[in-house]
């Protein structure tokens, strides 16, 4: 008795042995996102420096936890969520950044237009008199 593959086998095993050979190769091509782990790492703490997170809490929170996960992706060798957090983390972390210098920019001009009124108050009380 001799055993025989269906006719789809014969034409369906090369190509799921291809698209197995090309996922294998796809996953290990993909470099170590080091760089991009170190520039999210350095944008989170630059963030911090400038005390973003007591302007923009939000944003920063989501780049704390977007870098954890890019660090935990890393240990388990999948660089390209690595890759995905790291790049998302850093741009978190550099709008919170962006955001908490504009906001301390219209405080300032909050209180320069503040000074500004009181000293045009003042003029006007010392003409009148």
């Amino acid at each position: 008795m001799t055993l025989t593959q269906p006719r789809w086998w014969r034409l369906a095993a090369p190509v799921f042995a291809g698209s197995v050979l090309m996922m294998v190769q796809g996953c290990s091509s993909t470099p170590r996102p080091e760089g991009e782990l170190a520039s999210a790492r350095t944008a989170v703490v630059s963030a911090e420096n400038n005390e973003a997170a007591a302007h923009a809490p939000v944003p920063m929170d989501r780049a704390k936890e977007k870098l954890r996960r890019a660090q935990l992706a890393m240990q388990q060798k999948d660089y390209a969520e690595a890759k995905r957090l790291s790049d998302e983390a850093a741009a978190d972390a550099e709008y919170a950044q962006a955001f908490a210098s504009k906001t301390r920019a219209e405080t300032a001009l909050s209180e320069l237009e503040s000074s500004i009124e009181a000293l045009r108050s003042e003029i006007e009380r010392s003409q009148r008199n």
